[in-house]
């Protein structure tokens, strides 16, 4: 997609309404005392002007191309509009500059020159800041839940099924790589051939990439997936599975609304879990200390939403918890901390031999802090079946006892699984 062409000294611009037409002999003078050679000045930048208009055009389409939802021709219009101004204010100001060449041994005012490009240089920065700004404004505009491929925001109405999708793509490829490793190892010597087709055989990989297994970049890092490649496989496994509980929780939990009375007026906590976002609502707008209070716990204004806000999850709980503190009116009594109540835990858990007693047990990281926070002599002990078990920290636990019969350590359930 082409909007700007330039030929014969000419820059033509048409996008959408908006049109313009630019020549050298209307630009080459604001170069007179910066170059010897103006005019060729003035090309360079036109046509420079026409590489970035197009650029965007092009990233523009790209996005079309993908699905994304956009008024091409308003969008076209907004940016070239808004990037050839302040591209010609940028010449503006080059225009009040004098070359070094010409300040160095006259007696010229060096410092007021001096100030002059640097405010010269600071509109160039900022017309290349508005590219960057609208690239990535237009994204969000065509994909309002995140591009296609990129990660998974909480609150993109699919992200549980997304991260359901991330998590089997993830188990299967640590499928993969445990039978990658286990087909090299069922081949006696060093045939390099046998081991790639053995490979082929047990994953289904095209053989260039079985070769890449079992033939390494450097002779130093063996063949097949070391243990820590398949360690942080499972780690991630983990955390997406934790990430999944935590998402389903919020949206179950649905929207809980608290409102304060502060110094800065009527003050609304809204938990949004749809938007996985914990927000702030003022009855206007609050004053500088109040912002700055804000804007030191994290805290960023949302145009689109009317509110200060910050993703939902346990420390955004807590720095609204510091904000309402802070502004809390002396006749209010502070609202209580909410402690989630604990799941039916299972009554011991075993590890390194000894037995300990569990005192509850959460689906989610959040619920395990926020019961934390309300009992400190309490800690993790253990996550086993996908829930937090929690213990007393003073807890030493006891020794477990030799099954009389068998002479074998006895073995208890724990959570539906048995202890380690």
């Amino acid at each position: 997609m082409t909007i700007a062409t330039f030929a014969d000294d000419v820059l033509a611009v048409e996008a959408g309404a908006f049109s313009a037409r630019l020549t050298v002999k209307q630009i080459e003078r604001t170069w007179d005392a910066l170059s010897h050679f103006p005019d060729r000045r003035a090309r360079i930048e036109l046509h420079d002007l026409g590489v970035r208009l197009n650029a965007f055009a092009a990233h523009v389409a790209a996005i079309v191309a993908k699905g994304g939802a956009l008024d091409t021709a308003a969008e076209l219009e907004r940016f070239a509009a808004r990037q050839v101004s302040l591209t010609r204010r940028a010449w503006a100001m080059d225009s009040r500059c004098m070359s070094w060449f010409v300040v160095g041994p006259a007696r010229f005012p060096v410092d007021r020159n001096r100030k002059r490009m640097d405010w010269a240089d600071n509109a160039y920065t900022v017309a290349r800041d508005h590219i960057s700004a609208a690239r990535k404004a237009v994204e969000r505009v065509a994909f309002p839940h995140g591009a296609p491929g990129g990660p998974i925001r909480a609150d993109n109405p699919d992200a549980p099924a997304l991260i359901r999708a991330e998590i089997e793509s993830r188990k299967a490829s640590h499928a993969a790589m445990k039978a990658a490793n286990a087909a090299i190892r069922s081949v006696r010597g060093d045939d390099v051939e046998a081991m790639v087709q053995a490979v082929v055989d047990a994953t289904g990989w095209r053989e260039s990439t079985a070769r890449k297994c079992v033939v390494p970049a450097q002779a130093w890092m063996g063949r097949g997936f070391p243990a820590y490649a398949l360690s942080g496989e499972l780690a991630e496994i983990k955390r997406l599975e934790t990430r999944l509980a935590t998402i389903e929780a919020n949206r179950e939990r649905g929207t809980v609304e608290r409102t304060h009375n502060t110094t800065a007026g009527a003050l609304r906590v809204v938990e949004n879990g749809d938007a996985a976002r914990i927000q702030l609502f003022f009855d206007g707008k609050p004053d500088a200390a109040t912002r700055d209070l804000l804007k030191s716990s994290g805290w960023r204004w949302a145009p689109s939403e009317g509110a200060w806000q910050r993703h939902l999850n346990n420390a955004g709980r807590y720095a609204a918890s510091r904000v309402v503190a802070a502004l809390q009116v002396d006749d209010e009594p502070a609202p209580a901390p909410v402690t989630p109540t604990p799941d039916t835990a299972p009554a011991t858990y075993q590890t390194m031999g000894r037995v300990f007693t569990v005192t509850a047990s959460f689906p989610t990281d959040s619920e395990a802090n926020a019961y934390m926070a309300a009992h400190p002599g309490e800690g993790v002990i253990a996550c086993e079946g996908g829930r937090i078990l929690i213990a007393h920290k003073d807890d030493e636990g006891r020794p477990i006892q030799p099954d009389r019969w068998s002479g074998n350590t006895a073995r208890q359930r724990v959570g539906g699984t048995f202890g380690t």
